[in-house]
C-alpha cells in the first residue's frame, strides 16, 4: 500500500468511527450542524497535514467516474450494430478506436494497431467512424460505411487511411474504384440518412466519454487519447486482461 493510499484509508476509518458514534448509531438520520462542523474541521486538518493524499484521491474519483461512464455507454460502445468489427471476433480484449480519415495521427495509429493485431491474435477491434476535421471527413466516413454493402469496408478503410495528404471527394471515389468498389452504387448508397444518424450517435458517444480529438481509444476501463506508442498500447491491453481476470475470479 502506498503512503498516500494508507493515509486515505486512515481518513476513511476516522470518518467511519465518527459515524458509529452513539448519537449516530442511535438512529439520527442526519448529522447535526455541530457534527458537520467537527467533521469538516477533521477533514481539513488531516488534508493540511497530509496534502500528498490529494492527487491520489482525485485520481480515484476520476477513475470511478470514468468506469461509470463506460458502464452507462456499454451497449453503444460494443453493440451498436453498425460499427465494423475486426481482428478476433471472440478476442478476450476489445479495442475501440474513434478516428477521422483526414487525421495524420490516425494514419500513424493505423500502423501501430495493425502491428498489435499481427502480434496478438486474441484482440478484437471496433472502428468508430468519428469525422470531425472537415466536410470530406464526413464524406469519407459515409462512403466507408456505405462500402459495407459491397463487402469492401476494411480494404477501403485501410486505403483511405494510407492516403497521403488531405482527401477530396474525387480522391475518395478514386480510391474506391481502386479497391474494387462500384463508385456509382457507392455514391447512391452513401446518401442514406442512416449513415448521418450513425455518425451523430458516435459524436454523442465521444462527447459522453470526453473524447474530443482523434484518434481516441477505449481499452478495458481506460480511455486513451492520441496516437500512443506501440508499447503503451500493449500495456493497456495487458492491463485490460488483468482487470478481466480479477472480475472473473
Amino acid at each position: 500500500m502506498t503512503g498516500s493510499r494508507k493515509k486515505l484509508t486512515i481518513l476513511f476509518c476516522i470518518l467511519m468511527a465518527f459515524c458509529r458514534s452513539p448519537m449516530v448509531v442511535a438512529g439520527e438520520s442526519e448529522f447535526t450542524s455541530k457534527q458537520k462542523s467537527e467533521i469538516n474541521q477533521m477533514i481539513r486538518a488531516y488534508i493540511l497535514e497530509n496534502p500528498d493524499i490529494l492527487p491520489e484521491a482525485i485520481q480515484i474519483l476520476q477513475n470511478r467516474s470514468q468506469r461509470a461512464v463506460l458502464t452507462q455507454n456499454h451497449a453503444r460502445l460494443y453493440e451498436d450494430g453498425f460499427s465494423f468489427v475486426d481482428g478476433n471476433k471472440n478476442g478476450d480484449v476489445t479495442i475501440i478506436e474513434f478516428f477521422d480519415y483526414n487525421c495524420g495521427y490516425c494514419k500513424r495509429a493505423f500502423s501501430t494497431v495493425e502491428k498489435l493485431m499481427q502480434n496478438d491474435s486474441n484482440i478484437r477491434i471496433i472502428y468508430k467512424e468519428f469525422p470531425i476535421l472537415s466536410d470530406t471527413s464526413y464524406t469519407a466516413s459515409k462512403a466507408a460505411m456505405a462500402s459495407m454493402k459491397q463487402g469492401k469496408y476494411n480494404i477501403f478503410r485501410k486505403a483511405l487511411l494510407k492516403n497521403s495528404g488531405s482527401l477530396t471527394e474525387d480522391r475518395i471515389f478514386e480510391i474506391a474504384r481502386k479497391v474494387g468498389l462500384d463508385d456509382k452504387i457507392l455514391a447512391k448508397d452513401m446518401t442514406s440518412p442512416v449513415f448521418e444518424r450513425n455518425i451523430q450517435i458516435n459524436h454523442a458517444l465521444a462527447k459522453s466519454l470526453r473524447i474530443t480529438g482523434t484518434p481516441g481509444f477505449v481499452i478495458g476501463e481506460a480511455i486513451i487519447p492520441g496516437a500512443v506508442p506501440y508499447d503503451d498500447l500493449v500495456m493497456a491491453v495487458e492491463k485490460a486482461r488483468i482487470e478481466q481476470a480479477k472480475k472473473s475470479n
